[in-house]
């Protein structure tokens, strides 16, 4: 059995191809991981970044003729809903990876890499054959 070099070359090349795709996430349409919650029919926002941190937040001027316990309220409420959103957007990002496919690709590498070092091993035992019978 001759061993293809060329067609092994191709396989690892398709699966590594096949894994960086695994990786891969659609273009995000704003900050990757960041999270934005609103209050008061969004007159309360607020920011935080991926490290949750807040970033940004900005307040109405008519909100701000609230009372200081009602204003702190709304802040807590766009605060947390900025905080929600980041949790669902790096939950969304867990599931994007397709651990199950990421698997069968690796199992196929693996089951063809057998496959060619044990045609290796049967043309270096024939050939160590050949060369016994010569001498």
């Amino acid at each position: 059995m001759a061993v293809d070099f060329e067609s092994f070359d191709r396989f690892l090349d398709e699966a590594r191809r096949g894994l960086d795709a695994l990786g891969k996430e659609p273009p995000p349409e704003r900050e990757p991981s960041g999270g934005e919650g609103t209050a008061a029919d969004g007159r309360v926002s607020a920011r935080v970044s991926p490290e949750c941190r807040l970033t940004s937040l900005e307040v109405d001027p008519r909100v701000m003729r609230m009372g200081s316990h009602e204003l702190c309220d709304l802040v807590m409420v766009a605060v947390n809903a900025a905080l929600d959103d980041l949790r669902a957007n790096v939950e969304a990002r867990r599931e994007h990876v397709d651990a199950a496919g990421l698997a069968r690709a690796l199992e196929g590498v693996q089951d063809e890499s057998m496959r060619t070092m044990n045609a290796i091993v049967q043309e270096i035992g024939d050939l160590a054959h050949r060369i016994e019978n010569r001498g």
